[in-house]
């Protein structure tokens, strides 16, 4: 269903059935199920090495995902299983991933690179391209590799969203991408309808409900302190976020860099609500955003880098990419993703995204470190596959509440 015209209660209005459908009802029906989609388990067009869709050196595979797999609400799919059509504009929250398998590897393993792609924006100024990707290396033969990435990113109606896979060009042997439910998959859900784009100013929180008493007297403005204020405040939530990172730094022992952000957008012009700041005294400007409110917030990143080293066979060299709030240098993460890069040259990603409970006044940030101080680690290809989406940042308020507090 469309997201339905919110209006106010005005002064000794009469309350009908037709106002208490329209503001109370209706939204509620609307909120409690937004458009998503879940889509589990791709075609399948090989059986060797392992039933799914196959890849081939060099090439791009856009996924296939077949209806009895998928369940959606306000999504539409294309006739050829490939797309999911955005069905009204807002901010979505998007994770694909593909588990990869191949009867041959190098010691320094196989390149895989996995997209989230949106094209064909219909109108607007939504988000087009490829929106994420995670590059990682395949070093195991003959088992199971899993690729996740995930993005958020305002989508415009019309929007249609598909998942991709490349294989390295110097790939040899056989190879494919698992059809199980467990291994591969895309889903979407819309976090909060924006009728007026990414920049669609947010009111902030609504005001916390009260409970009704019986000898109280209902005026309109507790009436929309307890309707519409809610409502309003699902519709446009406050967000943020930070695209491209340029950096070159030595593998490190100890130290993790904040990374600085080419560009932060955020939602409202308020000081203080989700504004770009430093994440410590001396560590730059974009190097962080500060959280306005005590809440919970929706925390996704997608960061990728490579290392000058000379490959060594079956060895990676690791790193980390972690998301800190305020402290610098003593602060401990709130979340982190370690991997392995084995090539030299070569993109190696992660992908973080979860829901966390968060203190106004923190200044959340990224952090990379790459070990080894004989190698240098930066933060990607500028221009080449992906662009300025190797990395990326966006954070979403939710609702009230912070550790476990309730609220």
């Amino acid at each position: 269903m469309p997201k339905p015209n919110l209006t106010r209660w005005g002064k000794r209005e009469v309350i009908s059935p037709k106002t208490m459908k329209d503001r109370i009802t209706e939204p509620q029906k609307y909120y409690g199920k937004m458009p998503h989609f879940s889509a589990q388990g791709c075609a399948s067009n090989t059986t060797y090495p392992r039933s799914g869709m196959a890849l081939y050196k060099g090439q791009f595979v856009d996924l296939i995902w077949p209806a009895s797999n998928v369940k959606k609400s306000g999504f539409t799919t294309s006739a050829d299983g490939k797309y999911f059509i955005v069905p009204e504009d807002g901010i979505y929250h998007m994770h694909f991933q593909a588990s990869t398998y191949g009867t041959r590897n190098r010691s320094t393993g196989i390149n895989v690179n996995v997209f989230i792609e949106a094209e064909n924006n219909a109108a607007g100024n939504g988000a087009v391209g490829e929106l994420g990707v995670v590059v990682q290396q395949h070093l195991t033969t003959n088992f199971y590799h899993t690729i996740p990435v995930g993005v958020t990113e305002f989508l415009t109606k019309g929007t249609k969203l598909k998942a991709k896979v490349y294989l390295d060009g110097g790939a040899e042997g056989s190879w494919a991408i698992s059809d199980g439910s467990v291994d591969t998959a895309f889903y979407a859900f819309m976090i909060a309808p924006s009728s007026e784009g990414w920049h669609y100013a947010t009111p902030g929180p609504a005001s916390a409900m009260k409970p009704w008493s019986d000898d109280e007297f209902v005026d309109e403005t507790r009436m929309n302190e307890q309707t519409t204020d809610q409502f309003n405040a699902l519709e446009n939530r406050a967000r943020v976020t930070g695209r491209g990172v340029t950096f070159n730094w030595k593998g490190q022992t100890e130290d993790k860099n904040a990374v600085t952000w080419a560009g932060i957008y955020r939602n409202s012009t308020k000081p203080g609500w989700l504004q770009e700041t430093e994440a410590a005294p001396g560590w730059g400007a974009k190097t962080a955003v500060e959280i306005p409110w005590d809440g919970i917030y929706l925390v996704s990143v997608t960061g990728n880098a490579r290392h000058s080293a000379q490959p060594i066979a079956d060895v990676q060299y690791v790193y980390q990419i972690g998301v800190y709030g305020s402290g610098g240098t003593s602060a401990k993460p709130i979340l982190l993703s370690q991997g392995g890069n084995a090539r030299t040259g070569h993109e190696s990603g992660q992908v973080i995204s979860d829901v966390v409970p968060l203190k106004a006044g923190d200044k959340l940030n990224v952090r990379f470190w790459g070990a080894n101080t004989a190698t240098n680690w930066d933060s990607g290809r500028s221009g080449s596959v992906g662009g300025t989406r190797w990395w990326n940042f966006a954070v979403t308020y939710l609702g009230r509440g912070t550790h476990g507090s309730g609220g």
